[in-house]
Order: structure tokens, then C-alpha cells, then sequence
């Protein structure tokens, strides 16, 4: 029977990796700037929710109709269709998490909403945060 006591397990964890929106090279390498892991997929969640349908050439169903809501009245009834939105959004296009807990609350005095979203990235155990505001533009 072979000695057990010895073998170590380890689990591989996937690695996300995305390019920088801003386009801006890097200093020393002139290459555009990456960015990786809960970085990236943070990038990502945030360009979903304030993404419009049909704005993403051939892929009409990527987005949402977050930046629709941001014109109605601000409060507690806008605050919980944006969260029901934001929620469905991040499920339907994000595959590379796992939506823990999405908060909205109104500001209407600052004309806005505080978005706070809680997730987990599939296969890693600590929990990540999103903070954005939704404020609309004019």
C-alpha cells in the first residue's frame, strides 16, 4: 500500500484577464493595459448595468434598461426595480460570477442611486463588492 501522508491537493483557480477601456498603453511595454481577476469582472459588471440592449453590435440581448429607470422619481419603488434589473442583468450576462446580494438605495436629495453589489467569482471562496453610483445624465 502506497504512503498517503505525503500528497498534497491543490485547486487551480482560473485566471480572468481584460483589457484596460481607457486604451492607454503602458509605459514601458507600449502594450495596452491589462487587467486581471476581480478587477476585470468588477470592469465588466459595471459596463453591463449601464449597458443599453442593441448597443453591442449582433449580441442585442447584452445589457440593461438600468440607465431607463434613472430618469423615473427617486425613491424606494425605483430603487427595487433597479435592483431586480441589476440582478437580472448580472445573472443572464456575467457567467463568471455568483450574484450573493445587490442593494439600491435612493438619494434623491444628490439625485442618484447607491448601488452596492456582493458577489462571489465562480470557484473562489472570498466575496467581492461592487459600489456604483447611478446617477443620470443629461
Amino acid at each position: 500500500m502506497p504512503n498517503t501522508s505525503n500528497i498534497n491537493l491543490f485547486k487551480k483557480f482560473n485566471s480572468f484577464t481584460d483589457i484596460s477601456l481607457s486604451f492607454e498603453p503602458n509605459a514601458v511595454t507600449k502594450d495596452l493595459t491589462v487587467i486581471k481577476n476581480e478587477r476585470a469582472i468588477n470592469n465588466s459588471i459595471k459596463n453591463i448595468i449601464m449597458m443599453v440592449p442593441g448597443e453591442v453590435p449582433f449580441q442585442q440581448d447584452i445589457g440593461s434598461q438600468v440607465t431607463n429607470y434613472l430618469f423615473d422619481i427617486i425613491d424606494n419603488g425605483t430603487a427595487g426595480f433597479l435592483t431586480l434589473e441589476i440582478k437580472r442583468t448580472i445573472n443572464y450576462n456575467e457567467p463568471r460570477v455568483k450574484l450573493m446580494d445587490v442593494v439600491v438605495q435612493p438619494q434623491p436629495d444628490l439625485n442618484q442611486f447607491v448601488c452596492n453589489i456582493t458577489y462571489k467569482i465562480v470557484g473562489y471562496e472570498q466575496t467581492f463588492r461592487v459600489d456604483q453610483i447611478l446617477r443620470p445624465t443629461l
